[in-house]
């Protein structure tokens, strides 16, 4: 039968394992009936662990308190970059043109470097190396290449380019022709004296007209045609209003008066005392006097009948190194027709 039951086994599958020993405290203890309590050992570890997690599953009943002292904002702060004492010196090769000077160390850098090559500090603020003001200044009138749009030719008639080209050329000879001219005249001032005191005459003569500064002008010689003995020509530029200078009237050949200077002066204005000074009335006074100047230059001043000082403007002056004075008419005088002038004095130009 034992040998009938395992062949019947081996056809119908592979054996069961077989069931590990039991040990013989476990075969003598019995299992615990069904429906009464277990008893569960927990250690000390679990035990405080399942107290924090109650703990935190109790819900929170009132409000938190704030902290007794809060610290105070405080502002967002500038970045304080920290610097290392290294000594400047100079650069360890030729500064070249836009090349990175470290502040820390002044050496000089490729730009392509973002630290010193030197002290290792940040180029961030590194200084850059451009050129000096004339090369700066040079390279903004250098003439830049134009650029012409596809299909357009430069210089072709009846275009823009081609006008502004004929006056470029125009200008260009314009301007030629002007050095050419000012270097002749540069050369004639510096080798050939006429010409050069011509022109420092002139620039004074405009220097004097437009800022003027006038300045008595004594005359050196004064001379007249005709005069009544006791009152010469020179009792009217001697500075005194107690003389004066007193010659017969002629309508048909008018007095003169010539004052002669020691050089050639740019007269401006006459101050002239009319009349005689102890009898203004009894003689005659002048009332136009024809000013002629040593180039040739005549003008009309109308002196007023005024006794004391009264100034005449002298408008059509140049250089010059004499005045003749015509009297052409005359104030009619109470005892006589003799023309008298106490004082006459020339102001010129500085």
């Amino acid at each position: 039968m034992p040998a009938a039951a395992a062949a019947s086994s081996g056809a119908s599958g592979p054996a069961a394992p077989p069931a590990p020993p039991r040990s013989a405290a476990a075969a003598a203890t019995p299992p615990p009936a069904t429906g009464a309590p277990v008893a569960v050992v927990v250690s000390a570890e679990g035990a405080e662990r399942a107290a924090l997690v109650a703990a935190l599953a109790q819900p929170v009943v009132g409000r938190a308190l704030a902290a007794e002292q809060e610290p105070p904002e405080l502002l967002p702060q500038p970045v304080q970059i920290k610097t290392r004492a290294i000594v400047k010196s100079k650069p360890t090769r030729r500064l070249e043109l836009g090349d990175l000077v470290c502040g820390v160390c002044g050496e000089g850098n490729v730009p392509s470097r973002h630290f010193c090559s030197r002290c290792g500090e940040s180029l961030d603020r590194a200084a850059v190396v451009r050129p000096v003001w004339w090369r700066r200044l040079l390279a903004k009138l250098k003439r830049r290449p134009k650029a012409y749009q596809i299909g357009t030719r430069p210089g072709q008639k009846g275009t823009g380019g081609h006008r502004k080209w004929l006056t470029y050329s125009a200008f260009r000879k314009v301007r030629v022709v002007f050095g050419i001219a000012l270097l002749l005249l540069g050369l004639g001032y510096a080798f050939y004296p006429p010409m050069r005191n011509t022109v420092v005459d002139n620039i004074s003569a405009l220097y004097r007209k437009v800022t003027p500064q006038l300045e008595p002008v004594h005359p050196v010689t004064v001379t007249s045609t005709t005069m009544i003995t006791g009152h010469p020509p020179g009792a009217a530029a001697d500075t005194y209003t107690d003389t004066y200078w007193a010659t017969p009237w002629d309508s048909r050949k008018h007095p003169r008066i010539t004052f002669t200077f020691g050089e050639t002066r740019l007269l401006r204005n006459i101050i002239l005392y009319s009349g005689a000074h102890d009898a203004f009335v009894a003689d005659a006074r002048p009332s136009i006097l024809k000013v002629t100047l040593s180039n040739g230059v005549t003008e009309n001043l109308l002196p007023q009948d005024v006794a004391g000082q009264q100034t005449l403007s002298m408008k059509n002056t140049t250089l010059v190194n004499s005045a003749t004075i015509e009297v052409a008419e005359i104030f009619d005088g109470q005892s006589s027709q003799n023309v008298a002038m106490s004082e006459i004095e020339f102001f010129a130009l500085q």
